[in-house]
Order: C-alpha cells, then sequence, then structure tokens
C-alpha cells in the first residue's frame, strides 16, 4: 500500500493539498509554487483548488484518467493566464504539481520548478523533468503554468510506485540545497525534513510500504478453483478474439458459403439422399400438385399526393416513410400518411440509406451526416472527395453476418476517387483509401473473399478489407 509519510508547505506561496479514500488505494495530490509574496497568490491558488473540486475528478476511472489530465489543464491554462495577467506578479505563471494515485500507480503532471524523485534504498532516479540545472533556465522553458500565451505542450506521465519506495516530490530550490548531500538515498526523508524552516518550503513523501501482516495460506475452495478455471477460459477466449482474428469464424462462414454454392440435387437423387422410399415421395408429390392453386394479386391500398418531386428512392425502416426532394427530407408515418418532421440540408441530397438505425445523409458539398428516427443530427463528417451516386456508386453495409470479424455494421462510401469507410453509429471515419484515378466502378463486398473490386483507369483492382481484432 502506499502512504503519505511527510509534507510541508507555506500557504499561499507553496501548498500541498490531497484527498484520498477511505480504504487508501485512490488519492490525488496537488502541490504549487511560487517565489514571490503576494496576496494575489491567495486568489490564484483558490481558484486551482476549486477547478479541481468542481471537476469530479473522484468520477474519473484509471482508463479515462490520462485524457482527462490532458483536457483539464489545457482548459485551466487559459482561466488561469486570464487572471495571472490582472495580477502585479513579476512570474505571471505558477510552479505546479498534480497526481492521481490508483493503487500502486501515479498519473501526474508538472509545470515550473516543481520536481519528483523516486528514491529506494540504493539509488535516486528523477521521474519527468530533471532538477539538475533548472536554475539557468528561462521562464519559456521553466515551462510555468497558465504563463503561455498559447497552448501549454505537455503530456501526462505514469509512475509505479513499488513496495520499499518513496516517491518525494520537492520545489527546485530544496532539491539543488539537498539531493546533492545525500550519500545514503535511504535517510532522505530524514535529511528533507530539517528543512521545514527554510523559506518557502514544499515537499511531498509518498512511501510504498508492504502489508504489515501477511495471511496465513490455506487450500483452494471449490469456489476459488471455479473461478479460476472460468477466468481462465475467458482469458483464452479474450486472447483468441483479440489475436486470433476469429479465424474459426471466417472459416465457417466461408465454408458455409462453399455449400451453399454447391450445384442442386437433381430430383432422382433425393430419395437417395435423404433416405425415403422412392414411392412414398411420389405420394406426397402428388397430393402437393393436386393441392388448390394459389392466386397471387397485386392491390394498391392506399396512395398520397406529393407536393413536390421525390428525386430519390424512397427509404424506409419499421414505422417510418423518408422522400427526398433535392435538399430537403420528409419523413411521414407509414400507417396514418401524416407528416412526422422535415429536414432542409445546405446542398443536394445525393443518396440516402439506413445502417443500423442511423439515417445515413450524404450532399453534395462533400458532407455526411448521421440522423435519428426523429431527425435529429447526432454527428456530421466530410469526405476527402466529392460523394458519386448511381447504379456503379451505391453505398453499401457490411454486417457481422456478411464477415465475422465485425461487431457492428460497417458503412462503406465511394467517393470520385477514394473509398471510404465510416462507423454508421458513431460518424467516424474508420478508413479512406485515396486513388489516383476515377473511380469508374465498385463491386459489392465479397464476402468470401473479404474484399472489393473497383475498376479505375481501364484496370479491374482488388481491395481487401483487413481487419484486426
Amino acid at each position: 500500500m502506499i502512504s503519505l509519510q511527510s509534507r510541508e508547505a507555506s500557504p499561499p506561496r507553496s501548498v500541498c493539498e490531497y484527498h484520498a479514500s477511505r480504504d487508501g488505494r485512490y488519492a490525488w495530490f496537488l502541490l504549487t509554487w511560487h517565489p514571490e509574496k503576494d496576496t494575489a497568490l491567495e486568489e490564484v491558488v483558490a481558484e486551482i483548488k476549486l477547478e479541481i473540486l468542481n471537476s469530479q475528478i473522484a468520477n474519473i476511472s484509471r482508463l479515462e484518467i490520462e485524457k482527462w489530465l490532458k483536457q483539464f489543464f489545457s482548459d485551466l491554462h487559459w482561466k488561469l493566464h486570464a487572471r495571472l495577467r490582472k495580477t502585479n506578479l513579476q512570474e505571471r505563471g505558477i510552479s505546479l504539481f498534480f497526481g492521481v494515485l490508483f493503487d500502486h500507480e501515479l498519473y501526474f503532471v508538472q509545470f515550473g520548478r516543481i520536481f519528483a524523485i523516486l528514491a529506494d534504498s540504493k539509488k535516486l532516479s528523477p521521474v519527468g523533468k530533471d532538477w539538475k540545472n533548472y536554475q539557468v533556465q528561462t521562464l519559456e522553458g521553466l515551462q510555468l503554468f497558465g504563463m503561455a500565451d498559447q497552448d501549454p505542450v505537455f503530456k501526462s506521465l505514469r509512475l509505479y510506485i513499488a513496495d520499499n519506495q518513496r516517491l518525494i516530490i520537492l520545489s527546485g530550490d530544496l532539491a539543488r540545497k539537498i539531493i546533492p548531500r545525500v550519500n545514503d538515498p535511504g535517510t532522505i526523508d530524514t535529511l528533507i525534513e530539517t528543512y521545514a524552516h527554510e523559506d518557502n518550503p514544499l515537499w511531498l513523501i509518498l512511501d510504498g510500504r508492504e502489508k504489515l501482516i501477511r495471511p496465513k495460506r490455506r487450500g483452494l475452495s471449490r469456489l476459488q478453483i471455479s473461478s479460476i478455471v472460468l477466468i481462465t477460459l475467458s482469458v483464452f477466449t479474450a486472447l483468441y478474439m483479440l489475436f486470433g482474428n476469429r479465424s474459426i469464424d471466417q472459416a465457417l462462414h466461408k465454408l458455409r458459403i462453399s455449400f451453399q454454392r454447391e450445384k442442386t440435387i437433381r430430383l432422382e437423387q433425393i430419395p437417395t439422399n435423404l433416405n425415403i422410399n422412392t414411392s412414398d415421395l411420389r405420394k406426397h408429390l402428388d397430393r402437393i400438385v393436386n393441392l388448390p392453386a394459389r392466386n397471387i394479386t397485386l392491390e394498391i391500398i392506399w396512395n398520397t399526393e406529393l407536393p413536390y418531386d421525390v428525386s430519390h428512392t424512397p427509404v424506409f425502416d419499421l414505422n417510418t416513410i423518408y422522400l427526398v426532394s433535392d435538399a430537403r427530407l420528409n419523413a411521414y408515418d407509414k400507417k396514418s400518411r401524416q407528416l412526422l418532421w422535415s429536414k432542409q440540408f445546405p446542398s443536394h441530397i445525393r443518396h440516402a440509406t439506413l445502417y443500423d438505425g442511423v439515417l445515413l445523409i450524404g450532399l453534395n458539398d462533400q458532407q455526411v451526416w448521421g440522423l435519428k428516427e426523429d431527425g435529429t443530427a447526432v454527428w456530421q463528417l466530410a469526405l476527402p472527395t466529392e460523394s458519386l451516386t448511381g447504379s456503379d456508386y451505391v453505398p453499401c453495409e457490411i454486417k457481422p453476418n456478411d464477415d465475422p470479424r465485425l461487431d457492428r455494421s460497417i458503412a462503406v462510401l465511394p467517393s470520385e476517387r477514394g473509398i471510404s469507410i465510416i462507423d454508421p453509429a458513431r460518424g467516424e471515419t474508420l478508413s479512406s483509401l485515396t486513388l489516383k484515378q476515377e473511380l469508374e466502378a465498385l463491386s459489392a463486398y465479397d464476402t468470401y473473399a473479404n474484399c472489393f473490386y473497383a475498376v479505375v483507369d481501364g484496370a479491374i483492382l482488388c481491395i481487401e478489407l483487413k481487419i484486426e481484432n
């Protein structure tokens, strides 16, 4: 477990704040330092702490923390920049260290004159920025938080604190005075604490400790053995899904297609293949042939006049019919034929298709929109080149039934000089292929060979769809 061994600060010039969960497996730490004595620092530090508390940091998971750190401190930089511009401080930037601890893993960012050192019984190792020669750096080189007139360039770091290791976070002034005097790395924490009466001290020491009481070894229970077996199977399944690229599913899929392509069995072969007596089979066939004939007719059950010309093939789902008229999309209820909603787009609609419950709208200006059933736009993106329509350029959908490697459907959109593959549910471009010449025609998806066949400049190309799970 990780424990807080020692900390020291002199507010408001230096601050050391932290919050930890009751079980000690989660905590966050904030350290700030500034060389000047000014009451304006109280407002600056207070705003930093308030922003952190209001950010709901406790709800951020380990998987999201690195992305959150980058986004949060990029936004906070500009808020702090505006406040520091109004102060009389000579250095309108502040040194800052912020870390989030999950068990033994610490995710952190650092700015300015605050440094981190990992210590054990044998050596001291700098973590992140090195404290050596920091005093000869320019203000720009120090990267004080909130000072630059542009987006800060930084990255979040990750550190594992093992048992019998200590993480020491301290100001540059203390690092310059203390670290060169350390003869025994195991006693550095005692040496640091002697500097508590220095001007503007700042440090934080986290200690990785072994468990004080080791549980006695006991034999595994039936429940534990069952759990281990299930977990092992789950791990093997996950590894197969990750690295096997679903080879078994693909083989079965191709085998099924192969059987479907076999020649049809002749009528006289049916009794032999089904092991049925020929005379009995003929009795069944005679009965079927002598049944009354079925009458099939076509009948118009309703019609509705439209006050506009329809410029695209109607698209429909379970309850709604969608009609395209130039740049407008109209949605009608199937039962009542009443207009549910109408949406005007900025340019002519080239194609409208349904993919996985998302209505895909392609426009003349290279834009593609994704709509919900009620006409609400859920995403919008721009294709690399202008989208095309026509019998040779109809967008197609590839479902998991077509390719077992897929978890959900994808949309394939041909364009003037390439092919784009998007995720209709999220509106993300998964892949885009640009051709040197114009695309003349594109085949449907070959589910057996996992490829498309494209005609470009008088040549045929085989374009494979590669998927790595």
